[in-house]
């Protein structure tokens, strides 16, 4: 009876064996499926990389497009203000030199009211003004007069003639008014 043994061994293993053959075809049809689905897999990641790289790109060029727009507007500005400031330094020197002009036309009024007013009040007394004056000048002369005394002969004629002198203009001035 071993043969029948041997058959049945026989049988088993064939049944066996197809089974493993069932199981390397399915494990190949998955490996297959698998595969399959990896390389679509990989070509939808590839996409939505070059989707993602592609938005970036975008983005990027949307923003340097913003940045070169923001540093125009402000080159604009800044031209403008630089603009403005010169204007108003310009206005500034022309309004300096209007003032100092005004200001010295109005220093010239001011003068000339002052001097016709004090001309209105001394009209006709100018004889009695200069002979005041004349009178403190001579006061003065007298009261160094004891100076004078105390000098070297020489300085003291000096002086006597600068007195006489200054006594000759005030005697012409006298007779010429």
């Amino acid at each position: 009876m071993p043969i029948p043994k041997k058959d049945k061994i026989e049988e088993i293993t064939l049944k066996d064996f197809q089974n493993l053959i069932d199981q390397v075809k399915n494990t190949e049809t998955e490996v297959d499926f698998v595969k399959k689905e990896i390389i679509l897999i990989k070509s939808d990641i590839l996409s939505s990389q070059e989707r993602i790289e592609q938005t970036i790109r975008t983005q990027e060029e949307i923003i340097m497009d913003m940045i070169n727009r923001f540093n125009d507007e402000l080159l604009k500005h800044k031209s403008t203000i630089k603009e403005d400031m010169e204007k108003l330094k310009t206005q500034q020197d022309i309004l300096r030199i209007s003032y100092t002009i005004n200001e010295k036309k109005l220093m010239d009024k001011v003068d000339s009211a002052i001097n016709k007013s004090i001309a209105k009040h001394l009209d006709g007394k100018e004889s009695e003004i200069l002979m005041k004056i004349w009178i403190s000048e001579f006061k003065e002369i007298i009261e160094n007069f004891e100076k004078l005394k105390k000098l070297k002969p020489k300085e003291f004629s000096v002086r006597l003639n600068e007195i006489s002198d200054t006594i000759e203009v005030y005697k012409q001035k006298i007779l010429g008014a």
